[in-house]
């Protein structure tokens, strides 16, 4: 594997222990919302009210869970990319050189282009 393609997996990784972070912060939120809410029926009120408790408990829980998966994911990508990175050894430094550019179309450079010889008509 190159060294840009782990410098993406390693990107990989940090995202995903973000979005784990916004993920457990979106649970804490919703929990919240759901057990402040003052939607009841008149007959009904204790019964909605231990509902609502409920229901909190269960997004605080489930976002937790995914917060936890996400954040195991990443770690262990950043974990096994971390290790193939220090195989490869330092990144090369190419001062005063001319960095690599990719081309912008699928088609032959700009270079290829003139080098072939015009059609006639």
């Amino acid at each position: 594997m190159n060294r840009a393609t782990l410098e993406w997996y390693e990107l990989l990784a940090r995202s995903l222990m973000w979005i784990a972070g916004i993920v457990l912060l979106l649970s804490v939120v919703g929990a919240i919302v759901i057990a402040g809410s003052e939607n009841s029926a008149p007959l009904l009120e204790d019964l909605e009210k231990q509902g609502r408790g409920v229901a909190a408990l269960a997004a605080l829980g489930g976002g937790l869970a995914a917060a936890g998966l996400l954040a195991a994911a990443g770690a262990i990508l950043r974990l096994l990319v971390t290790e193939r990175l220090e195989r490869l050894g330092p990144a090369p430094r190419a001062e005063g050189a001319a960095q690599e550019q990719l081309a912008l179309e699928d088609g032959p450079s700009a270079g290829e282009r003139r080098a072939r010889p015009r059609r006639r008509q």
